[in-house]
């Protein structure tokens, strides 16, 4: 069981909560979004804030005593903390939006202003101290969630100081000392909040308090047997992701001040999310029979985790998988990509370990022809789609560490996270020895089947706003990529391409790690037969055809706060071609199948290890099945499913666009006599544009203000004489009105009329107001 706590931040000005850097030569420092354009307080602010918050709060003697809750609930360097805040979305957009509603940087929610600096002796503007910023809308409403896995009596205590220390914080962001960022923090649950806070008031008091109520039993397990064989997997699963929040899986240990992510999800990192979330559902049961359940499920390699890739998406509720690229393969480097029927467009895709010159035979220039580079990055293996384009977005967002005594950024603290965009798909799979396996390991990890949507946490930084993903497991028949029978794919013992479709670990009898491709630790692998020996072929120039990089594997063992022992891996897409003597050729093929099947190498529970003989990619495609992935389940969200204020703000932001675009209509409102019709405009009531209309048209009447004519009045109305232009124009506005609130569903909403009417009368005043500072 777990205490789950949803916070809404309402706020009373505009806020500005940098995003480390500009936009272009305009705006000195923009506000923080996510990839989708929707702006978003990250996890790490917030808990900076409510640390703060609880910290000044157990200043006052009466609280003295519980100096330890801030430790408990955020964490230091010798306490692991037990509450996880994520990042603060608007209300009703918690899912990431698709590609078509992304918002506009400095435009949706949010203005530029300017400031300046003034100094204090002089009171003048000092030089060079002019900047832009960009400010959030004060309208706006977020939401984040605080959680405890834990709902003990402790976990009680912690839930109510926290609310506390949220209640309590009045101001977030930059200038919160000077009037931006006001807010008030609440639960949404009104009634949870006002009961929780009761109950602090009763342990301050040292009244009774109620404690909750404990577990209903313990959780059902049972005790798994192992088949005879259980390397041998029968039952399989596709994991198919969404980034919720920011992924950062670290390439390797902090590099100067920047943590920078991988392209892909290694299944080291799912195995640990999983393993992590049933050790803390099972709690104190994780002993005797169930413990060493666990043992089996994440040590025996009962189950195994593959490396998650990227997917393409198509049309929006579709996508397909795809694979790191061969180091062998070489495109053009003008037009990069596969020929048609593919859709890059590209001059072609040519292999190595094929006689190839170093430039491209297709793109020839006046200057030569141009030269061929590594392929590099993700590839699909659909023909008719695009195959070469795929490489994972990412986003870089820096981060400061406060000086608690001063409550300023500390020289020297600034670091930043290279992390993987929200809103991105990756898919690999879970293979199991048997269902039971599958079903233990289900029923620790509280995991649900067929469609349903699991929320985990991956990477670095995950009690702090990053790393929340959504996950659907599905069982499956066939492997994620369907090959063709090795038979028909491996006709001879000579020219085979060995493709490694993951990192491998692979060490020598000393336990030094391999940096490439060598015959002597291909033979021990493959486990040929004695007598039987393996060689790397060569091309015409005597170099070998082995191609292949390495890379360092960190990793942290949470339970010990330690890091775990760093290995070295050869990168999947590395490549060789060998020829095999001294063994037949259908004992290679039963070698071969069941490398294929097991890996090489080490930690291959983890994903590591993975290989294939004469795949595919090198022949055409002939041979492979590649599904169609069904993304409904984890389909992003759309500007249709936003709440209303979120359509108010994109209203406003599209009907300054359009009256932006009717500018060069508004000169014949220079006539003072249309600043009446601007006020008349700013304070109508009505939400009807016919009732509107029929007001301007009594405009200029003086029967409408004295209930007759004046006797000796000859003089014309002037809005249907001389401003009847004028009038036109702003009939035709309205109705464009009309039209723009509907196309949002905003018709019958009070406050985008009265929005939109403002903005169109201060569009004709803005005429007369400018012609009279020119006067003066």
């Amino acid at each position: 069981m777990s205490i789950r706590l949803e916070f809404e931040i309402e706020f009373k000005s505009d806020y500005h909560i940098g995003a480390g850097y500009g936009l272009g030569l305009q705006v000195d420092s923009a506000l923080l979004r996510d990839a989708d354009g929707v702006p978003v307080i990250r996890g790490t602010v917030l808990a900076g804030l409510l640390r703060e918050s609880l910290t000044n709060l157990l200043t006052l003697q009466v609280f003295a005593s519980n100096h330890h809750v801030v430790d408990t609930i955020f964490g230091s360097p010798a306490r692991q903390k037990r509450w996880r805040i994520s990042s603060a979305r608007p209300a009703g957009m918690m899912t990431p939006l698709g590609p078509s509603d992304v918002w506009s940087a400095g435009e949706t929610a949010a203005q530029i202003t300017t400031r300046v600096r003034v100094n204090p002796r002089t009171r003048r503007a000092e030089k060079n101290k002019l900047f832009t910023r960009e400010e959030g809308d004060g309208s706006l409403r977020f939401r984040f969630v605080a959680e405890c896995q834990s709902d003990d009596a402790n976990a009680q205590s912690e839930a109510e100081w926290l609310v506390a220390a949220a209640r309590i914080l009045r101001n977030i962001g930059a200038g919160k000392r000077r009037g931006y960022g006001e807010c008030e923090i609440h639960l949404v649950d009104r009634a949870q909040e006002t009961a929780i806070l009761d109950r602090l008031a009763k342990r301050l008091r040292d009244e009774q308090v109620a404690e909750p109520a404990l577990p209903a039993g313990a959780i059902n397990i049972s005790p798994l047997q192992l088949p005879p064989n259980p390397n041998h997997h029968t039952y399989r699963l596709r994991v198919l992701m969404r980034l919720d929040e920011p992924l950062l899986i670290a390439r390797r240990a902090e590099a100067g001040n920047q943590y920078e992510t991988l392209d892909i999800i290694p299944g080291s990192v799912l195995r640990g999310a999983l393993a992590w979330r049933a050790a803390k559902r099972l709690g104190r049961q994780l002993q005797g029979s169930v413990y060493q359940d666990f043992v089996d499920l994440f040590y025996r390699d009962t189950v195994r985790f593959s490396m998650l890739t990227p997917v393409e998406v198509f049309q929006k509720s579709n996508g397909y998988p795809t694979i790191i690229a061969p180091r062998d393969l070489l495109t053009c480097e003008l037009h990069p990509g596969f020929t048609k029927p593919s859709e890059d467009d590209g001059c072609g895709v040519w292999s190595r370990f094929e006689s190839v010159s170093e430039t491209c035979p297709v793109c020839v220039t006046n200057h030569g022809a141009a030269k061929l580079e590594t392929l590099g990055g993700f590839i699909s293996l659909v023909r008719n789609m695009p195959r070469s384009k795929h490489k994972p977005s990412t986003m870089v967002e820096m981060h400061i560490r406060i000086d608690p005594d001063s409550g300023r950024v500390r020289t020297g603290d600034l670091y930043g996270y290279v992390a993987l965009e929200p809103g991105q798909y990756f898919v690999g799979e879970v293979t199991c020895t048997d269902q039971t396996v599958w079903d233990l390991l289900q029923s620790m990890a509280n995991l649900q089947l067929n469609g349903a949507v699991n929320e985990l946490h991956l990477g670095k930084a995950t009690q702090r706003g990053y790393g929340k993903v959504s996950a659907v497991f599905q069982p499956i028949n066939e492997p994620l990529f369907s090959l063709q029978p090795l038979t028909k794919r491996l006709t001879s013992t000579e020219h085979v391409t060995m493709l490694l479709l993951s990192d491998a670990i692979i060490v020598d009898p000393w336990g030094r790690f391999w940096r490439g491709f060598d015959a002597a630790w291909l033979k021990r692998e493959l486990q040929l037969p004695n007598g039987a020996e393996v060689s790397i072929d060569c091309n015409q120039n005597s170099e070998a055809l082995a191609f292949s990089a390495v890379r360092t594997v960190d990793s942290f063992n949470a339970t010990l706060g330690l890091p775990r022992a760093r290995d070295i891996a050869i990168v999947a897409g590395s490549s060789v071609r060998l020829s095999f003597k001294g063994i037949p050729l259908n004992a290679l093929l039963q070698r071969l199948e069941e490398v294929e099947a097991q890996g090489i190498g080490l930690r291959r529970n983890e994903g590591f290890g993975r290989v294939a003989f004469n795949h595919p990619v090198y022949r055409q495609l002939q041979g492979i099945t590649s599904p169609m992935l069904d993304l409904a389940p984890l389909q992003m969200a759309s500007a249709e499913q936003s709440p209303p204020f979120v359509r108010v703000l994109a209203f406003t932001r599209e009907w300054e666009e359009k009256l932006e675009a009717e500018a060069t209509s508004f000169a014949c409102f220079n006539d003072g006599r249309f600043e009446t019709i601007a006020r008349l405009l700013h304070v109508s009531q009505h939400t009807s544009v016919d009732a509107i209309k029929q007001d301007l048209q009594q405009s200029g009447n003086a029967e409408n203000i004295l209930g007759k004519s004046l006797s000796g009045r000859d003089k014309p109305n002037f809005f249907t004489a001389d401003g009847k232009s004028g009038m036109d124009v702003i009939d035709k506005l309205l109705d464009a009105l009309v039209d723009k609130l509907k196309s949002h569903k905003l018709d019958h909403n009070p406050q985008a009329w009265r929005i939109g009417l403002q903005m169109l009368a201060a569009r004709i005043a803005a005429p007369v107001r400018q012609k009279a500072e020119e006067r003066r």
